[in-house]
């Protein structure tokens, strides 16, 4: 334990459980000191928060107790892998529920329940790591991401209204359209945008801080790479490739451990980050810095900065805020339901960076609204023709048009356009002339060749 170390300590119920509650306290003051130095990527020695770390540890505390009482462990210094997979099916079923407060027998959330199988993910890769446990731990329940899924998904046209609003968001009016009063006003917005100070802004000033990409970038690369909040505050100039059009995520900088890094991007995405990086140069604040984005403080942005303008953005776009939980998260949400959507389920695998392709089931495998509506709007005319037709059956094919009706039309086509008598004409010095417009048919051109040859032979 270094000096700056928090000496851990077991909570009361799990100490007085044990028969060696200082062998289990000293596992744990190991378990947290790796998590510091080692947790969030064990093979390149980088920690985790020691708030993170903490948060691990009391969930470890608690699962531990409910080993003890509800799996007759073998051991009761250690939490076995069995145990562990019982234990989840246990809170899963609602056979473990909420032990206090307002909330006391209430089954665990799908937030808690994935936060505790997380914990044990953790603990688990510490005794592979450091204390000879053979392999991973593999859990044979997968929760899904509450946060995410809570989140609220914008439908198309919001999305695309969305996009539209955050290519326009901030700009500005006409420098000479403005009142001297109004232009003060806007100077001193300028010189937050550009970190310049209110009495050095210029005319020209006022077109740069217009043509800002930043807000379109960020929700562009945003929504297409599935960014998270964490991974948007880390998000450095190289990770774009402007000529693959990807973004690279280190799974040292993602908000999980991640085997995937590379992510596709869209036109409109690629285009701007390839513009925000040029502009970025002309900015003070990311001077000798390659962060991507940074806020108007010269900082990295933060998850309550990118909700604040993401509905910032809704509002310019007319899109409804009240009562939905748009967050940051809402972007990524609605890209993994999306390209499941239209795509295959193994594309939003990759663009998500999902491990395992059960998690995106899980989680994103959901009908847009708007292709549901369609389909109950063809549900409805297939009803009322039903009705209407005893005779029609809706799951045979519709014939375009009446087969005695179409021949017709056929018939008709033909004798307009076969007509090639008029085609090949003489001049009056005696050339041969052909001009006009014939069906692609071996009986016209055959025609056509004739009238020529006869022609020929009048000469």
């Amino acid at each position: 334990m270094t000096d700056t170390e928090p000496e851990i300590t077991l909570t009361d119920n799990l100490g007085e459980q044990l028969t060696d509650a200082e062998a289990v306290e000293q596992q744990y003051q190991e378990f947290y000191t790796w998590m510091i130095e080692k947790g969030k990527n064990p093979r390149r020695r980088m920690g985790l928060g020691e708030r993170t770390a903490k948060n691990y540890l009391d969930r470890i505390d608690q699962l531990h107790r409910f080993v003890l009482q509800y799996c007759d462990p073998d051991d009761e210094t250690t939490i076995a892998s069995d145990d562990a997979d019982d234990l989840l099916l246990l809170i899963d079923h609602g056979d473990i529920t909420q032990q206090r407060g307002a909330t006391n027998n209430n089954e665990y959330g799908e937030s808690t329940k994935r936060k505790f199988s997380d914990s044990l993910q953790k603990y688990f890769s510490w005794r592979y790591y450091e204390k000879g446990r053979t392999a991973e731990w593999d859990p044979k329940i997968n929760f899904s991401d509450a946060n995410g899924q809570s989140a609220y998904r914008f439908t198309h046209r919001e999305l695309g209204l969305l996009l539209e609003a955050a290519e326009e968001y901030g700009s500005l009016p006409s420098y000479f359209e403005v009142s001297e009063e109004e232009r003060d006003k806007i100077n001193g917005l300028i010189a937050q945008r550009l970190s310049l100070m209110k009495e050095e802004v210029t005319q020209n000033d006022w077109i740069v801080a217009d043509r800002s990409t930043k807000a379109y970038s960020l929700v562009t690369a945003g929504y297409d790479a599935g960014l998270t909040p964490i991974e948007i505050e880390r998000a450095k100039v190289w990770w774009y490739d402007p000529k693959t059009k990807t973004l690279t995520i280190p799974s040292e900088d993602a908000c999980k451990e991640r085997d995937k890094e590379r992510v596709a991007l869209s036109d409109e995405a690629a285009d701007a980050l390839s513009e925000w990086i040029q502009e970025r140069r002309h900015f003070d604040a990311y001077d000798g810095t390659d962060q991507l984005w940074l806020n108007r403080e010269g900082n990295p942005y933060q998850s309550g900065s990118l909700c604040n303008l993401l509905r910032s953005i809704c509002t310019e776009a007319d899109i409804k805020t009240d009562g939905r939980k748009i967050v940051w998260y809402s972007l990524r949400q609605t890209m993994g339901r999306n390209v499941t959507a239209e795509g295959e389920l193994s594309e939003a695998n990759d663009q998500l960076r999902h491990n395992r392709l059960e998690t995106t089931q899980e989680s994103y495998n959901t009908t847009p609204i708007e292709k549901l509506q369609a389909s109950l709007n063809e549900t409805h005319r297939m009803a009322s023709k039903s009705a209407s037709d005893p005779s029609y059956n809706p799951y045979e094919d519709e014939p375009q048009g009446d087969a005695t009706d179409q021949t017709a039309a056929l018939n008709d086509s033909q004798t307009e356009t076969s007509d090639t008598s008029d085609i090949v004409t003489r001049t009056g010095n005696g050339t041969i002339h052909a001009d006009g417009e014939f069906p692609d048919t071996h009986e016209a051109k055959v025609d056509v060749v004739s009238q020529i040859l006869n022609s020929g032979e009048e000469n």
